[in-house]
This record gives structure tokens, C-alpha cells and sequence, in this order.
């Protein structure tokens, strides 16, 4: 792979994990839920991480040493259920930025994990898409932990206006 692709890939990357990083962290400001402010601060910290790897790779390939070999990233963590229905009983209305945010935050995983799957089948070289898979599988996960709040929020939205089962 030619050395000024894999630059302009990785520089994209890293621009995407500081995007990510300052949408979660306004998300974990804007919520008054503490269980929202966790996940969101959460995946700002992963965020964080990924940039870091990112940089380093970068460095690595401007001085031409070629792409790091990583460690794999840890497994994104199962995350128990975050709003918890006794709070949305109280009053689900007050939860309207939360569903916007999570609904989001799906759409900027989902992006990414179709920036790094590109990357991944660019890349000629194994260690870079060793790295660009990892970071398909955490942008995955991420994605997964999202949807699931976004559908619990919704269920709870449903019942309030009494559109359920729809």
C-alpha cells in the first residue's frame, strides 16, 4: 500500500475517534441520567484509546517503520442495561435527548465500522488489518450497546403514548 494512502487513512481515522470523542463526552454532559452519563463517558474514553493506537501507528508510518504490530484491544464490554425502568416511570419525557443522542451515536458506529472495514480490505499490509478488524469488532460492539439502550428507551416511549405493541 502506497505510504501517503495509508497516511490519509489513518489521519481520517483519528479524526473520526476525536469526532467521536467530544460527541460522547457533550452526550454524557447533556444527560442527567447517571447510568447515560457512565455509557457515554465510557465510549469517550474508548475513543481515546483508539486515537491513541491510531497516532502511534501514524508516527510509525511517516517515519517509515511500517505499520506496529498491536496488542488486541479488550473485548467491548457487555454493559448491563443503563436506564433503568424505575427512573423512566417517573417521567419518560424527560428522556427525548437521550433517545436523539443514542440514535446518534448508532450512526457514528455504524460509521465507522464501515470506514475500518474499508480500510481493512485497503490495507495490503497484515498487521493494519489486524488493527483495522479490531477496530470493526470495539465500533461493533459499541453499536450493539447503543442499539440496545436506544430499543429499551423506545419501548419505553411506546408504552407512555400507548402505542404499544407497535
Amino acid at each position: 500500500m502506497d505510504m501517503q494512502i495509508a497516511e490519509t487513512i489513518l489521519s481520517l481515522a483519528i479524526q473520526t475517534e476525536i469526532d467521536g470523542y467530544e460527541f460522547y463526552i457533550q452526550a454524557a454532559q447533556r444527560t442527567a441520567d447517571p447510568g447515560g452519563q457512565r455509557l457515554f463517558r465510557s465510549l469517550a474514553a474508548d475513543e481515546v484509546e483508539h486515537r491513541r493506537i491510531l497516532e502511534d501507528q501514524l508516527r510509525s508510518v511517516q517515519a517509515e517503520e511500517g505499520w506496529l504490530a498491536h496488542a488486541e484491544l479488550a473485548a467491548p464490554v457487555e454493559r448491563t442495561a443503563i436506564f433503568q425502568p424505575e427512573r423512566l416511570q417517573q417521567d419518560v419525557n424527560a428522556y427525548t435527548a437521550e433517545l436523539s443522542a443514542l440514535r446518534m451515536a448508532m450512526l457514528i458506529e455504524a460509521d465507522a465500522v464501515t470506514f475500518y472495514s474499508k480500510a481493512a480490505d485497503q490495507v495490503g499490509d497484515e498487521q493494519a488489518r489486524k488493527l483495522f478488524l479490531d477496530l470493526v469488532r470495539m465500533e461493533e460492539g459499541h453499536r450493539t450497546a447503543l442499539q440496545r439502550e436506544y430499543d429499551f428507551l423506545m419501548e419505553q416511549f411506546r408504552n407512555v403514548m400507548g402505542f404499544a405493541p407497535f
